[in-house]
């Protein structure tokens, strides 16, 4: 049952992803754009498809009936997809055959990408288990769905989603995580298919697939693409498409086509984080510098914003401050607190001090943050290993300036605002691509010694590779093809999921109807009305305004909290009031439950047993 589900995952992506497609070349020769490349053309049609289809879901949000809505424009995208999809078979078709007519070698690289490609959709149709997937990628998307489209002032980080996290929305909208799961998979496949074509102008077939098979097997990407629950890869695909545009383009000249397509292209970027926002700047700077046109950077910066805005503006509208809360100081001070955006400053790398020495490595994919190590940040060696190789076989072309100039501005930029490795995921393929040039430049030369360690070093990250994936993904494999029970592998493996499971398994009786405050992180499998208490990450509770018992008792009659849950203690900055109101019986235990739980980050595996105590506001 459980692969069946699956198999019919497929089937459905397959089909969105087949009227994306439609969609997108339906415009492209609305615009009477043309991109020699089949595969190139396909891919840029898809991604203005799913631009498109994503400002319709944000639009929808307004209705107050997304799942009707979503239902609708799942049949609406019947329309393309009876009159577009001929022409998207016809290039596919073109595609395979050109394929077929390549060496045996190519064809077995060919099968075992595929099956690195199996293996991590099986994988990430797991339950969800993803650390800031059940805090906020999923978590707000299902919340949204149950309270409507307003803002969520008690999870900090909602006002971060961004224009891909539409796509969970739509999932769960019809009634599927499984789906959602595999939309965030399916960036994944379109950022490597990109990688490829982009490889495939200045590289050998070979070098090509082994880039692409090497960017499926990094840690971060087959993290991100499998477990993490988060959208974040779809800056990859946007970016490198953009470049597509940019540079694969037979003639050498720029229109306002062209230009319009690419910023349809870079909003893809901008609207999925605000980090993107600071590649799509990289983008544009690069467009001006390379093409030299005011008026045609103004077009492309109209198309990035048609489909790129719309985060923003929710955040404007919503607050005053379009990347809120980073500008709330000066824009909307009245919303934040000074303890949850101090909080939020260290999660996403913006109140860290900046030493210069290390932006090399930074650039290269080599910084580790040593005292939170993990697959978020692990891109492995190799661009930094090739760098020497990459500088020496550099080409004054625009293809080869224009990939170098995203790569390292984008990188600055990041560098400057947050300084975390992450948050160079979207650019990676493009490091990889200028990889591949210079392995191919180095063989042209008869460079044998940096030859033979170039493609010696790939082969061995390729190798080490599929070893991570294997031990990696070994139980999320088993548990989507039903060998083993989601349940027993939410358990072991999500954090706060027993947590969550105590606190539906009281209050969901119907005799304890109501509210719970929750200091929680991990929420999306609360199955009961809540507020997240936590200071940290919740605008709502402010440490300065909560100081005294009698504060905390005005604030739970005004949010409506009937129970307040304790697992094991309250946060240390509040915890003194509310101990208080429990020790004068105000807040009395109506149950207590001992569950075991994950301790710290998951890849540790480290468990221990907490206290969960569910509490009655009583007065």
């Amino acid at each position: 049952m459980a692969l069946a589900q699956c198999l019919l995952t497929l089937v459905f992506l397959f089909g969105f992803y087949l009227s994306f497609a439609s969609l997108g070349n339906g415009i492209l020769r609305l615009l009477r754009f043309e991109i020699d490349s089949d595969v190139d053309h396909l891919l840029v049609s898809l991604g203005i498809g799913l631009v498109v289809f994503e400002t319709l879901l944000f639009l929808i949000q307004f209705t107050g009936h997304i799942r009707i809505a979503s239902s609708a424009i799942t049949i609406s995208l019947g329309i393309p997809l009876f009159f577009g999809s001929a022409a998207v078979f016809c290039k596919v078709r073109s595609i395979v055959r050109a394929v077929r007519s390549r060496s045996a070698f190519i064809h077995f690289l060919l099968f075992f990408t595929s099956a690195v490609l199996c293996v991590e959709f099986l994988t990430s149709l797991a339950p969800l288990t993803g650390s800031d997937a059940l805090h906020y990628h999923f978590t707000v998307q299902k919340l949204i769905l149950e309270q409507g489209f307003h803002p969520l002032f008690s999870n900090a980080h909602s006002f971060l989603c961004g224009q891909h996290h539409l796509l969970i929305l739509f999932g769960l909208a019809l009634g599927s995580e499984k789906l959602a799961l595999g939309f965030i998979f399916a960036g994944g496949v379109l950022s490597a298919s990109v990688l490829a074509s982009l490889a495939a102008s200045g590289a050998s077939d070979r070098l090509v697939l082994g880039v692409t098979v090497l960017f499926l097997l990094t840690p971060i990407v087959f993290w991100q693409i499998t477990a993490s629950g988060a959208p974040d890869i779809y800056m990859a695909f946007f970016a490198a498409s953009a470049l597509i545009v940019l540079t694969k383009k037979r003639s050498p000249d720029i229109n306002w086509r062209r230009a319009l397509v690419a910023g349809l292209m870079v909003g893809g970027v901008a609207g999925a984080k605000y980090t993107g926002s600071l590649i799509a700047a990289g983008l544009a700077f690069a467009f001006l510098l390379e093409f030299r046109s005011v008026l045609q950077t103004a077009i492309l910066g109209l198309g990035s914003l048609i489909v790129g805005i719309w985060p923003y503006l929710r955040n404007t509208i919503w607050t005053g401050d379009p990347v809120f809360p980073f500008l709330s100081n000066n824009l909307s001070p009245h919303l934040v607190t000074g303890f949850a955006l101090k909080s939020l400053a260290d999660d996403t790398g913006a109140s860290i001090g900046h030493n210069w020495g290390q932006f090399l490595p930074f650039v290269f994919f080599a910084a580790i943050r040593v005292k939170n190590v993990g697959f978020w940040d692990f891109f492995g060696p190799t661009v930094f290993a090739m760098a020497p190789l990459i500088c020496l076989t550099f080409k004054n072309t625009r293809e080869w300036r224009i990939l170098v100039l995203v790569w390292l501005t984008s990188s600055l930029e990041i560098f400057w605002a947050s300084g975390l490795t992450r948050f160079l995921l979207p650019v990676f393929p493009i490091a990889l691509v200028c990889v591949a040039r210079g392995i191919e430049g180095s063989l042209r030369r008869d460079w044998k010694i940096a030859s033979s360690v170039s493609v010696g070093i790939m082969a061995l990250m390729i190798v080490s590779g599929a070893l991570g994936l294997a031990l990696y993904c070994t139980e999320p494999f088993l548990t989507a093809i039903g060998l083993r029970s989601a349940t027993a592998y939410l358990e072991d493996r999500s954090q706060g999921y027993n947590v969550a499971q105590a606190i539906n398994h009281v209050l969901t009786e119907p005799e304890n109807a109501g509210k719970a405050l929750l200091f929680l992180r991990h929420e999306y499998y609360v199955r009961v009305p809540y507020l997240n208490g936590d200071p940290g990450t919740s605008f709502e509770v402010d440490p300065e305004q909560l100081k005294t018992p009698e504060q905390w008792e005005e604030f739970l009659k005004l949010k409506g909290i009937t129970y307040v849950v304790r697992a094991p203690d309250f946060p240390a900055v509040i915890a003194s009031p509310l101990k208080e109101l429990e020790r004068s019986g105000l807040l009395i235990p109506i149950q207590q439950l001992e569950v075991e739980d994950l301790k710290g980050m998951r890849i540790d595996q480290v468990r221990t047993t907490i206290s969960v105590v569910i509490l009655r506001v009583n007065f």
